[in-house]
């Protein structure tokens, strides 16, 4: 099915047709929600200057209304409105499409197209009903040919009658459309079947953490690619290859930066941006056209925030214009730069201004201003802000400390909002730090590792993006850094409604009666936990190298969670008993690591 659309600035509130759909219009788009999956409205403007319009919004056959009949196609409408407002759906012959208006009734050629009319008057698609798609400029210019009558497209005349006919040139019939048999199409239609998205539709954030159009939660697990545009406009065929790779692992979305080689000659022979690369805007499209054919949302961040040329209030309004209509709303969320504060901006309030101009074009994409310096309190509060915040993870120490530290970011930063995404978190690959000191070498940075830290991310409110040395320069193999794989499939070991739950518990002491555990001796064993408003308790116990142990606060029953998402047998729990670990670190990257321990129960 043809999906994603955006459209209406004038959405309709009601339809008179007897099935299970509805129209919303908390957006300033008309989103259809047909029998449980998201559909969008299209418009369709003739070389003329007009709306095609199905006449009554459609009607019976052999209904006539002011001597013509009832749902005639005709382009005579100066502005869109319900009637001018139309589904497009894909058949069940491949490559044949059928359009709908907003009563449900379709398009029809009659009489096999002989009449030379379009009528909305069909209540299934047969033969009549389905039509060749022909698109130009990325589905912005399209064309309609007969199926039943090969040759014929819907052509427009000058005075807006609208009939099935040829093109024609030099006074010759011509096999390819022209100006009459073109409409643009508001959004662009594309021509292929998008692939299955975990995300439908829009990623959004509520009250109760991030979910999508459909209403499912989401835990936003992505992949961080940062050169993929880059990659695409000098190997489109590279980049192909890296979504498909990202889907086949399971990641719903890309992140990736859109405007390199400002600042310096790291990026030489990979710049990219708006002023640098040519036709950028195409190539956007075109990038956001490989993303949908394989179900991938993207994560647009601009990247180096000093532009090749233009201002960034006039990047961002044009960036919401084209998001505002991509197909299967494309875009996951929008940075406003990468590491912003060394990158050109001066201040949060330079990019939130830059960001407003987006969101007056395009308000129903997240945005976020860029990922401070530190996870340091004023570092966060002088550069996080946006619908949500962005994180790029402790890099330093042993990994105990980088897991510990994510929890730190809300606990002891309190950022802006309460929903986050560590877009850039530690991770395997020399590329990943920023850092002089890391402990990489093969050590600590595993798979059992990468899945503790996003565990952590999820349980505290944060997004978390698989980030490795090909996640900056995509010159090495994706799959083959630890953990690319597992942290992919880490959404399904976190109860998928954690972000709603009321209590959040780490081991300090000012927590005592209300934590599950507590420590028994000083040591880096943490036990950092939620806990359900009934009870229900997930946490993750984590640590350095050695024995640790600690005592139960709080009776409860526990099972142990494995990274493929197996569970153990249930274990009681009693107060003051105590449960123990032996965490050993991996070494010569080898993934034989074990410095942290998911589990999952209830209070008893």
């Amino acid at each position: 099915m043809v999906r994603s659309f955006v459209p209406l600035h004038q959405a309709f509130k009601s339809i008179s047709r007897e099935t299970s759909y509805f129209v919303t219009t908390e957006v300033p788009h008309a989103r259809v929600y047909w029998n449980g999956k998201i559909e969008y409205m299209y418009t369709l403007k003739s070389d003329h200057g007009k709306f095609a319009s199905a006449e009554d919004g459609g009607g019976l056959p052999g209904q006539i209304i002011d001597g013509r009949p009832s749902g005639l196609m005709t382009a005579t409408r100066d502005s869109a409105g319900a009637w001018e407002s139309f589904m497009v759906f894909d058949s069940d012959d491949e490559g044949h499409y059928s359009i709908q208006s907003c009563h449900g009734f379709y398009a029809c050629c009659e009489n096999e197209g002989k009449d030379g009319i379009i009528v909305f008057n069909r209540q299934e698609v047969g033969a009549w009903e389905k039509f060749i798609l022909h698109t130009k400029e990325n589905g912005t210019k399209v064309s309609f040919e007969a199926v039943c009558r090969p040759g014929y497209f819907i052509k427009v005349w000058g005075d807006g009658r609208v009939s099935l006919d040829q093109p024609m040139f030099e006074d010759k019939p011509s096999p390819d459309p022209g100006g009459y048999e073109t409409f643009t199409a508001d959004p662009p239609i594309s021509s292929f079947v998008p692939g299955e998205s975990i995300i439908q539709g829009q990623l959004r954030i509520d009250e109760a953490g991030f979910t999508d159009d459909s209403g499912n939660r989401i835990l936003p697990i992505g992949l961080h690619v940062g050169d993929l545009f880059s990659v695409f406009v000098r190997d489109p065929a590279k980049a192909e290859s890296i979504v498909s790779l990202a889907k086949s692992a399971g990641y719903p979305y890309i992140h990736f930066w859109m405007n390199l080689g400002t600042l310096g000659d790291y990026w030489s022979g990979r710049e990219c941006g708006p002023g640098y690369t040519d036709d950028f805007w195409g190539q956007l499209g075109r990038l956001g056209d490989l993303l949908d054919k394989h179900g991938m949302k993207g994560g647009y961040n601009l990247g180096d925030y000093k532009l090749w040329s233009g201002d960034h209030k006039s990047f961002f309004a044009e960036l919401g214009r084209h998001l505002r209509v991509r197909t299967n709303c494309t875009a996951a969320y929008v940075f406003g730069g990468n590491e912003a504060w060394q990158t050109g901006a001066d201040s949060k309030e330079e990019i939130s201004d830059a960001l407003e101009s987006f969101t007056a074009e395009c308000n129903t994409v997240p945005v976020t201003t860029t990922a401070p310096p530190t996870e340091g309190y004023e570092d966060i509060q002088n550069w996080c802000g946006g619908d949500f915040y962005a994180i790029h993870g402790y890099r330093d120490a042993e990994d105990h400390d980088r897991i510990r530290h994510i929890f730190s970011v809300p606990w002891e930063g309190h950022p802006p909002s309460k929903y986050g995404i560590q877009d850039e978190p530690t991770g395997p690959g020399d590329e990943v730090s920023v850092k002089a000191s890391h402990c990489y070498s093969g050590r600590d940075v595993d798979a059992n590792h990468m899945c503790a830290l996003a565990v952590q991310s999820l349980m505290c409110n944060q997004g978390f993006n698989y980030f490795c040395g090909a996640g900056v320069k995509s010159d090495t193999p994706l799959d083959s850094y630890p953990g690319f794989y597992e942290v992919a499939k880490v959404h399904g070991i976190v109860p998928i409604d954690i972000m709603g739950w009321p209590g959040v518990f780490h081991f300090g002491g000012s927590q005592s009666g209300s934590r599950v555990f507590s420590p028994t001796q000083e040591d880096s064993l943490r036990f950092d936990h939620r806990i359900s408003h009934d009870g229900e308790i997930f946490g993750i116990f984590y640590g350095d190298q050695g024995t640790s142990r600690a005592k139960c606060e709080r009776a409860c029953f526990l099972s142990f969670i494995g990274w493929d998402g197996s569970v153990g047998p249930e274990m009681q729990f009693d107060l003051s008993e105590e449960i123990s670990f032996d965490f050993v670190r991996s070494t010569g990257g080898q993934p034989n690591g074990y410095t942290a321990q998911v589990v999952r129960g209830r209070l008893r």
